[in-house]
């Protein structure tokens, strides 16, 4: 998790603008829509308690896919051979193409490495630094996505901060894959960099994507700890909770108890600029990480993680991502730049960010909606 003095670090770089990194992978597109019997039958489908939706045929075979056999335990350990892995550094371009070869592997439609984006250096001077991204495309409405990210820098050991959250993205883009459905719209896979120095690609992906994101449907966000999620923080918007609400009441996953959600709009993850931005975003609420004295994935003498509990995770992931990218309307609409600043003051959020050093950037539209 970013510092404020880490802030004040992305404050000092403001002003360059995202450009374009090649990309460092394409794959094939995956099979023909599979759907298309279904769609014809129901067009106006959503994820609901209808046994003919989408989801009810999604939702088993994502949840039988993360709580199966994986390589998520091996991708998690994978990542903590690569700790220290901060932005700018070897270890995160280690980490950067281990990203892309798991993508590739869990069997997405694209993955590229983008949004080449400065990161200051403790030395001195800046280094040009990128985030993977991965897409399923949707079957109707590619245009419209969903994204589903967190963070793979870091700074220290243990798989909290952040390894356990990007090896769930990755897990959760095979369990959709795997379904062999495709949700009507593209659901986007990101790992950003820069999270530790003032969420700096989160940023520099907001701006290099500003022109869709009127098409962006969620942005959802797992960040630091590897607990069990029990709900999620809705940055401040009412408006969310039926339909996140919603994407759970399906089976399986309707008796897991994903409901604790939250109003709250905390200052310390990659959902931040996308709220700047009036997107709707989540970030996962999780309890403490707990320990597992039958895991025996990690071949080493490392605190073990709940491995189960992490699985649980990317079901959770899943099902939401493939539930918000099937809805048949868009889960709530953008806000205007007077109603984010309304949003910002209900919240305090405000007030966090002056304390951070950020409210300069929102007040001269270097950060937020123009």
């Amino acid at each position: 998790m970013f510092s404020r003095k880490t802030l004040w670090a992305g404050l000092a770089i403001g002003s360059f603008f995202a450009m374009p990194w090649p990309a460092s992978a394409q794959i094939s597109p995956a099979e023909p829509d599979p759907l298309a019997r279904m769609r014809a039958a129901a067009s106006a489908q959503t994820c609901s308690v209808n046994e003919a939706s989408a989801c009810a045929q999604a939702n088993p075979k994502i949840v039988a896919a993360a709580l199966g056999p994986s390589s998520l335990a091996d991708n998690l350990r994978r990542l903590d051979d690569l700790v220290p892995r901060a932005t700018g550094t070897p270890g995160f371009d280690r980490a950067a193409a281990w990203a892309v070869a798991a993508f590739r592997e869990a069997g997405v439609d694209e993955v590229s490495a983008e949004d080449q984006y400065g990161v200051p250096l403790a030395a001195g001077g800046e280094a040009k630094q990128k985030n993977i991204v991965a897409v399923i495309h949707g079957r109707e409405k590619p245009e419209e996505f969903v994204l589903l990210g967190a963070h793979l820098d870091s700074s220290t050991p243990g798989a909290s901060d952040n390894s356990a959250s990007a090896a769930l993205i990755v897990e959760a883009a095979r369990d959709i894959h795997l379904t062999g459905l495709r949700p009507r719209r593209s659901i986007r896979f990101v790992l950003f960099g820069g999270e530790e120095q003032g969420l700096l690609g989160s940023w520099a992906y907001v701006r290099a994507h500003r022109a869709e994101l009127d098409r962006a449907i969620a942005v959802v966000i797992f960040a630091e700890g590897a607990g069990r999620v029990t709900g999620f923080s809705l940055g401040g918007r009412l408006d969310l909770e039926p339909g996140v609400r919603e994407a759970f009441a399906v089976a399986p996953v309707d008796t897991w108890n994903i409901g604790h959600n939250t109003y709250d709009a905390p200052l310390r993850a990659d959902n931040f600029d996308f709220l700047l931005e009036g997107v709707p975003n989540l970030l996962a609420n999780r309890e403490g990480a707990g320990a597992s004295p039958t895991d025996t994935a990690a071949a080493d003498a490392r605190p073990k993680l709940d491995l189960d509990g992490l699985k649980h995770d990317a079901a959770v992931a899943g099902v939401l991502a493939f539930a918000l990218a099937e809805r048949s309307t868009p889960l709530a609409r953008r806000l205007s730049r007077a109603e984010v600043e309304a949003l910002l003051s209900k919240t305090g959020l405000d007030a966090q960010m002056k304390q951070a050093g950020t409210w300069g950037a929102w007040e001269i539209g270097q950060r937020g909606r123009p």
